[in-house]
């Protein structure tokens, strides 16, 4: 039988009990045999939440996500069908039709509500903005086991109507191959059906902001070679149009007298009466007769342009006999003064010599103000490349009768800003008429002028009305690439012999430079935040430098056919009058 030493009890600190408690504890500590169990079991209540929190969420967020395109529909639909600033039950019931068909009632298991329509807060905006609401909530599965039955949803969202005081300017190429087919129709009539559904597409906002005493306008700029705007500059000022003289590439009726010839070197006495022969030799028979010869020579002349540019017939030499016939001007211009330093290496600031890029540009001067355009009195010039600019000889091109043709092309007039009923805009784009080439630059410049808030046409373009702001669209429509023409008297005169553009007799850039300053005229247009849409009405893609003129990637195609182009038109027409989410 064992024996307690009871010394060895009094003498240990704490006894025998406190030891072998501690060696108990000291040995629980150091098994790990088990505790896996105990936080595994402490931790199941935390992990359920987290689980479950994490599918009720997603089945909320399923919802609420749900939920806002629905109050996003609404909210369109709603704006959609109101009519001056109220809300009726016109409104609410669209807003409804769109919420309840892109979210039912009970979806996702969620309670009924009830939607609220309404206009937002505010006078001015009331009249613009639809407010839509809706509030509900969601069941859970999991949270509810610790007591979150439901959890919250709602949504609130407005739109608003941006096309508030829009003005549009079309901007349309009338070239000659307008005239060609294209996917089997002309392609100019395929331009007028397009206009058109342009505007029936903004028709009803038209009318809509007539009632709120806002505005819709287009604005139009048919161009080839020129632009047909001296008669509207003269209606805003006189004095914006030169209307004292100006000189032209003209000819003058000169006389001269030969004495009786009888031998070759007196030949040279007779004026040639073609240029190509350079040295004026002729092959003659001996006479003793004499006599008087009238010629024309071909040269700058300086003409009184005051009654011309008014609008009143004038005599001009005729070009077959020398008697005089009538001419009236058109209405197309020469450009301002201009600088020919402009070349491809130019960036795109405009120079301060070349006015006639300026589109804030109010004439002051001879150097500023547009010239009329007379083709009755103008002339090419065989020699027109070389230094003597005093030829003799003129091949007239097209028919000397007929001024009007493609190398003296003056299209339509060009429109201001203003509301057209649809029957006016019918009448004037079916008479469009096609001739020339293609200038895209001289279409541009006028583009920007007539939308220009300090220019000459500043009056037409607030900054609001109604206290509302002005939204700009410019569209530009061409069926083919820059093409100019050195032979052709457009509104830079006659290239070959005026250099307003290359400077020299080398007209191997002259289309080159002349695209330079479109895409600088772009660029200031652009400047002016004015949206661009370009449309490039051809079965190839557009040049780089109309991609470049348009506002943004989107803003910028081609149309191969006439359904093409009237559904682009249509597009157009749904972005400028397009419905805006705020909210």
């Amino acid at each position: 039988m064992a024996r307690i030493n009871e010394r060895e009890i009094r003498n240990h600190p704490k006894g025998l009990h406190e030891k072998g408690q501690r060696g108990f504890l000291a040995r629980l500590r150091d098994d790990t045999r088990g505790n896996v169990l105990a936080i595994a079991t402490a931790a199941i209540i935390p992990l359920l939440c987290l689980i479950g929190s994490g599918i009720d969420l997603s089945r909320a967020y399923a919802a609420q996500s749900r939920l806002q395109v629905a109050c996003d529909a609404a909210a369109l639909a709603g704006r959609r069908a109101m009519s001056a600033g109220v809300v009726d039950s016109t409104v609410t019931t669209e807003a409804e039709k769109f919420f309840n068909f892109n979210f039912p009632q009970g979806s996702f298991d969620t309670d009924h509500f009830t939607l609220s329509t309404k206009a937002k807060d505010g006078t001015e905006k009331g009249k613009t903005t639809v407010l839509v609401s809706a509030q509900t909530r969601i069941p859970t599965s999991i949270m509810k086991i610790f007591g979150f039955e439901y959890l919250p949803l709602s949504v609130t969202c407005d739109a608003r109507q941006d096309f508030v005081n829009t003005d549009v300017m079309l901007v349309l190429d009338v070239t000659k191959s307008m005239d060609e087919n294209l996917g089997g129709s002309p392609k100019i009539a395929a331009l007028r059906e397009a206009v058109m559904a342009l505007y029936d597409e903004l028709a009803p906002v038209q009318d809509q902001l007539k009632k709120a005493g806002l505005q819709l306008r287009y604005g139009i700029v048919p161009y080839s070679s020129n632009v047909n705007v001296g008669n509207v500059v003269r209606g805003i000022n006189n004095s914006y149009v030169e209307s004292d003289k100006w000189t032209y590439h003209s000819r003058k009726l000169t006389y001269k007298h030969t004495k009786a010839v009888n031998n070759q070197s007196d030949c040279n006495a007779i004026p040639a009466e073609y240029r190509s022969y350079s040295n004026k030799q002729c092959t003659y028979y001996d006479s003793d007769s004499t006599g008087n010869q009238s010629t024309w020579i071909y040269m700058p002349v300086e003409y009184d342009i005051a009654n011309f540019v008014k609008g009143n017939e004038v005599d001009v030499p005729s070009r077959d006999s020398g008697t005089t016939k009538k001419a009236k001007w058109a209405g197309c211009i020469e450009e301002a003064q201009t600088t020919s330093s402009i070349t491809t290496s130019s960036d795109y600031t405009i120079p301060s010599g070349a006015h006639d890029l300026d589109l804030d540009l109010i004439p002051n001067s001879k150097e500023t103000r547009w010239k009329p355009f007379w083709p009755e009195v103008t002339y090419l010039r065989a020699a027109g490349t070389s230094a003597d600019i005093n030829g003799e000889y003129l091949p007239r091109k097209g028919t000397p009768t007929t001024p009007e043709n493609a190398y003296t092309a003056c299209p339509s007039e060009a429109r201001r800003l203003t509301a057209w009923s649809r029957d006016d805009l019918k009448a004037y784009i079916d008479n469009l008429v096609t001739t020339g080439g293609t200038y895209h630059d001289i279409g541009l410049i006028w583009g920007g002028r007539l939308l220009s808030r300090k220019g000459v046409f500043k009056s037409d373009n607030p900054e609001q009305v109604g206290s509302m702001p002005v939204s700009r669209f410019l569209i530009f429509l061409t069926d083919g690439a820059l093409a100019p023409n050195v032979d052709s008297y457009s509104a830079y005169g006659i290239e070959q012999l005026d250099r307003k553009i290359t400077g020299t007799a080398n007209t191997s850039t002259q289309t080159s430079r002349h695209e330079q300053r479109f895409k600088m005229v772009c660029h200031a247009i652009k400047g002016q935040s004015v949206s661009i849409w370009v449309i490039s009405f051809t079965s190839t893609d557009p040049s780089a430098a109309l991609k470049e003129c348009a506002s943004s990637p989107n803003q910028v195609s081609k149309s191969s056919d006439k359904a093409q182009l009237i559904a682009k038109f249509v597009e157009i027409g749904k972005n400028i009058g397009s419905l805006r989410l705020t909210q």
